[in-house]
């Protein structure tokens, strides 16, 4: 909702085939995607043990950066109430990392996938800490997904924009996090709200 409705919009104009879109597009096929796709990679490829980086190259800093500077981009938003915006700066972040785990293409160089693996899960990290406010239970199967012992409550704000995840740290199951709506359900619902 808060995705479609921006802060400054007195009335809601909701459109049930909108927000279905956005869900599959916006919640499903990026975020939950770049989720799944990375640590299901470190998994498959590292036995879930994130990787020392090997190297480093100008995309990888620019990843580093990224992560650095998200909590103060997504807290500005929120201290002016724009929690629209908030949210739009965090799916604008995972899929910037959606395209950086793209164009590393880990799975045709395996020291290549090694600062891929481990920027990628500090992002993941900055993801479940930043989803936090919006989807606290979507946030904590990502935390669970991650491996981390401390409850995601223990961690301070500022911890979204720090480098967490350690080389050698252990992830947790990995599992699809959203189910993709199905159109099909939304035209039910629609005729449902009709007739009432």
């Amino acid at each position: 909702m808060l995705f479609i409705t921006p802060y400054s919009q007195d009335d809601l104009n909701f459109d049930l085939d909108d927000f279905a879109a956005r869900i599959n597009s916006e919640l499903i096929g990026n975020l939950g995607n770049f989720v799944n796709r990375s640590l299901g990679f470190a998994v498959r490829t590292f036995g879930g043990i994130i990787p020392e980086p090997a190297h480093h190259d100008s995309r990888d800093e620019e990843a580093r950066e990224e992560i650095t500077q998200i909590a103060g981009e997504i807290d500005a938003h929120m201290a002016l109430h724009h929690t629209d915006r908030a949210l739009k700066r965090l799916i604008k972040f995972s899929a910037s990392f959606n395209q950086y785990f793209q164009y590393k293409e880990p799975w045709k160089d395996r020291e290549a996938a090694r600062s891929c693996i481990f920027y990628s899960a500090n992002a993941v990290h900055s993801i479940a800490l930043a989803l936090y406010p919006f989807m606290p239970n979507a946030a904590g199967r990502i935390w669970r997904q991650l491996g981390i012992k401390q409850e995601i409550t223990s961690k301070s704000w500022n911890q979204l924009s720090t480098i967490s995840i350690k080389p050698g740290h252990k992830l947790g199951d990995v599992y699809p996090l959203f189910k993709k709506v199905d159109m099909d359900d939304i035209e039910r619902q629609k005729t449902a709200l009709k007739e009432h």
